[in-house]
């Protein structure tokens, strides 16, 4: 081997020293890089030359081989924006740019823009499951999510659960009833043995009160009426109007007896709304979540009362899951979904391209992108108020440091004594 060989042997020391020293830094200036996943250089040797006569190889120096990223999960930081979202496990967000072409990130660092679109730092769209309104059938299609500012309309009570004890009284002589009634809503309480009430709404979204008194029987069975305020159902202001009633009755054991019980529903048309009708759950059937008992023990109470209706409402705030579905949370109290996030996995992520800003783009190598949700398919789950950190670890890239500065001082060395020699050999000629 000869001595111009040898120093260029040494150069390509320098050359592949110096790369590796590259990738560290690279990796170190993005040390708090949400989403960053570091490299690192691998090398390979040139073709080797072959000394003749059985001698063997000779080894004409290195080369790179890859520059191969590092996948590995990063560890996960709370933040307190609702925009950011991490991934715990695999996968990668999909985001589309003006163009409509898709890129590939980890860094889930999203925000919200006056048209309602979903974008990272640079402004490329989050992609996923849209939904045609706020709590409709997701789409089949990958599209950009959105968050639509639109209020959402209120919907009609049909149905009332309740769920109380009625505790009856065997020494008692005199009854209260509901005919002719109190002349005042707010009488109802006292001319009757047990009441509660409830907001309901009406087709337009608006809320009214309900009341539903109980009067013990002779027999001992229990009449229920349900009552609004005349003034908001074409009646007079303040006076109970009877919008239903019905019958309950109960075994020996205190539970309600449905076949003897008559449980009507109700009717009722709010001024300047559509008629409604409201079904009664008190625990009549087998799949009812009411239920209604008298028990001798504690008293006359109410363990829960619920209505399936709500007002209109406006969007405050909105929330990812971590199947990544997207609600919306407005003032009314309802949430509605209003799209799901996907996550792309790939057959060969390792061969990923990587294009900046956090970004990569899929390549013949890699294959073409699987796209799914959270938490199906290998994927991992999305981790909302939650930020994927840099997996780059410090000390590792400084043991890298010294070891590609220790080479490439090698290789420098090597230079310098083939320089050495050269001289030499220029001066014995």
């Amino acid at each position: 081997m000869g001595l111009f060989n040898a120093l260029n042997t040494g150069i390509t020391g320098l050359g592949s020293n110096g790369l590796a020293l590259s990738v560290i830094g690279d990796n170190i200036s993005h040390l708090n890089t949400n989403g960053f996943k570091g490299s690192t250089a691998q090398f390979q040797d040139l073709v080797v030359q072959k000394l003749g006569g059985g001698k063997g190889e000779l080894g004409l120096g290195s080369a790179t081989g890859k520059v191969r990223q590092s996948f590995a999960q990063g560890a996960l930081e709370g933040s307190s924006r609702n925009g950011d979202v991490a991934i715990d496990g695999k996968g990668f967000f999909v985001v589309s740019n003006t163009d409509g072409q898709d890129f590939y990130s980890r860094a889930g660092q999203f925000q919200l823009t006056t048209q309602g679109f979903l974008t990272d730092l640079t402004g490329n769209r989050l992609q996923g499951y849209g939904v045609s309104s706020p709590g409709g059938e997701l789409n089949t299609s990958v599209g950009d999510l959105t968050i639509p500012a639109d209020p959402i309309p209120g919907s009609a009570t049909t149905e009332i659960t309740l769920a109380a004890n009625l505790q009856g009284d065997p020494t008692r002589t005199t009854f209260h009833s509901a005919t002719p009634g109190p002349a005042t809503f707010g009488a109802l309480s006292a001319n009757s043995d047990f009441t509660t009430s409830m907001t309901i709404n009406d087709s337009l979204g608006g809320s009214h009160d309900v009341t539903i008194a109980f009067y013990e029987t002779p027999t001992g069975t229990w009449e229920y009426h349900a009552y609004v305020d005349g003034g908001e159902a074409g009646g007079t202001a303040d006076v109970p109007l009877s919008i239903g009633s019905g019958t309950l009755a109960f075994d020996t054991d205190g539970e309600l007896d449905a076949t003897a019980s008559t449980i009507n529903p109700a009717s009722v048309t709010f001024t300047g709304a559509a008629a409604q009708t409201i079904e009664f759950d008190f625990g009549q059937g087998a799949d009812d979540t009411g239920s209604m008992t008298q028990f001798a023990t504690g008293g006359f109470s109410v363990a829960d009362v619920q209505q399936n209706g709500n007002g209109s409402g406006s969007l405050v705030d909105f929330s990812i899951g971590q199947d990544g579905l997207v609600s919306g949370i407005y003032n009314n109290g309802e949430t509605r979904t209003l799209g799901q996030v996907v996550l792309a996995t790939f057959r060969a992520e390792g061969e990923l391209e990587r294009v900046g800003n956090n970004l990569y783009a899929a390549s013949t190598l890699s294959g073409e992108a699987a796209i799914g949700v959270a938490g199906t398919g290998g994927r991992g789950r999305t981790q909302a108020f939650a930020v994927e950190l840099s997996n780059v670890d410090l000390e590792t890239e400084f043991v890298r440091m010294i070891k590609a500065q220790k080479g490439y001082q090698a290789g420098a060395r090597v230079v310098s004594n083939v320089d050495d020699m050269l001289q030499e050999l220029m001066q014995l000629g």
